[in-house]
């Protein structure tokens, strides 16, 4: 489990296929002095297990249906990814729940920015949009941000400055490949509703 506060970005230095995974080492951030076999650690908000570490760099394996559902599949040498150790228990959860799933890979529309302040716009699959609500959150390439701006084939969020200068998202260009985490409030809602669970009647029922 995550919170989407980004503690380090860090480049891939090597990519290596093994059968139908690949091995990726990994620059090993000066803060990631607790690190050891079996941990968890979100990269670009991909949830993934050390598998080997040293001084210098740590090791994961990504399997096939990471590759094909994030942008790990396109991960080379020298990317840049956003990382995260998993949430101890007792901290802050400064951001919100994230599960280091991704949901959907989806592209860059637009940058702008307003009164100086940076906003970016995404593409919406149409199939996702009853997961998403105004002022809500969403994970970016592992990011918590919050949903600024809503419409039927797009989403905006807005970036303070120090989310600029501490994640890669300030290198994003337009047609850009991102990773979407869904609030998974937001899914377990949408499945007891498609499952008949849940509706304005059961609601009323117990008190709501």
């Amino acid at each position: 489990m995550f919170t989407g506060i980004i503690q380090a970005t860090a480049r891939i230095l090597r990519v290596v296929p093994s059968g139908g995974v690949r091995k990726v080492s990994i620059q090993r951030p000066a803060a990631f002095s607790e690190l050891r076999e079996g941990a968890s650690i979100a990269c670009d908000g991909i949830c993934l297990t050390v598998t080997g570490f040293n001084q210098a760099s740590f090791e994961v394996e990504v399997m096939a249906e990471t590759l094909a559902k994030s942008t790990a599949g396109a991960w080379n040498t020298n990317t840049l990814l956003n990382l995260e150790p998993a949430l101890k228990l007792g901290e802050r959860l400064d951001g919100h729940w994230v599960q280091g799933h991704i949901d959907r890979v989806t592209k860059l529309l637009e940058t702008s920015t307003k009164a100086d302040t940076t906003r970016l716009r995404f593409s919406l699959d149409s199939r996702d949009r009853e997961l998403l609500v105004p002022q809500g959150s969403i994970a970016v390439n592992g990011v918590s941000l919050t949903v600024s701006e809503l419409d039927p084939s797009s989403f905006c969020v807005a970036l303070i400055s120090h989310t600029l200068k501490h994640t890669n998202l300030s290198q994003l260009v337009p047609g850009a490949a991102v990773n979407l985490e869904y609030d998974v409030l937001g899914k377990y809602v949408r499945a007891l509703h498609q499952s008949g669970s849940l509706s304005l009647e059961s609601l009323h029922e117990k008190g709501f």
